[in-house]
């Protein structure tokens, strides 16, 4: 079954459901778009605190073959 297909078969059951289903299949398309990493207000601002730090000092960062290393390593020894 093609997307196309899929989408009006879907329109179809939309078409038709009771409020109990409609309620379902809201739920369930706002749960699907949701993102999934809900962060804090602090942890935002320790994110554009981190980048403006790097991008003020580029030679505090890594290189991005050196953090590949890096995290390869650090994966290894958590092994």
């Amino acid at each position: 079954m093609s997307l196309s297909e899929k989408k009006e078969a879907l329109l179809d059951i939309v078409k038709d459901a009771d409020e109990k289903l409609t309620g379902l299949l809201i739920a369930l398309a706002n749960e699907y778009n949701e993102p999934e990493e809900k962060y804090s207000k602090e942890e935002i601002e320790s994110f554009y605190k981190t980048r403006d730090m790097l991008l003020s000092n580029p030679e505090t960062g890594y290189a991005p073959d050196e953090a590949h290393q890096l995290i390869r390593n650090k994966h290894k020894n958590a092994i």
